[in-house]
């Protein structure tokens, strides 16, 4: 075993705060709530057309660095956590696949990996 001294009730706790901040993010930025806001610039017609197209265009830009940052939140709790848990049973090489696994989800999205090898409960 390496000289780490990981507390698993202590990164679970922060796990779960991640979650929470997550699911709340996720909340509050749906499709409805940007549909929402270019309906709401409809109102004046001609006169607040540019703004709704523009605002629509930089919504559409973020989109991508929305969704990776999500997938980011989602890896890193999933690849924290399981890297924590092998780690606590020992598995030492396990926990450095887990972590990097971690990586690649963050970068493609993919969390089939997670599904079939993580740790499930």
């Amino acid at each position: 075993m390496s000289g780490w001294k990981i507390q698993p009730a202590e990164v679970q706790s922060v796990l779960s705060d991640v979650q929470v901040t997550a699911e709340e993010l996720g909340t509050a930025l749906t499709e409805d709530t940007f549909q929402g806001v270019l309906d709401g610039l409809s109102w004046g017609g001609a006169l607040t057309a540019e703004v709704a197209t523009a605002v629509n265009a930089v919504l559409s830009d973020q989109s991508t660095h929305l969704a990776n940052i999500g997938n980011r939140v989602t890896a890193g709790t999933l690849g924290v956590a399981n890297a924590v848990i092998a780690y606590n049973n020992g598995q030492e090489e396990m926990s450095g696949t887990y972590q990097a696994e971690l990586l690649k989800s963050a970068e493609s999205g993919d969390f089939q990996y997670f599904v079939d090898h993580g740790y499930q409960g």
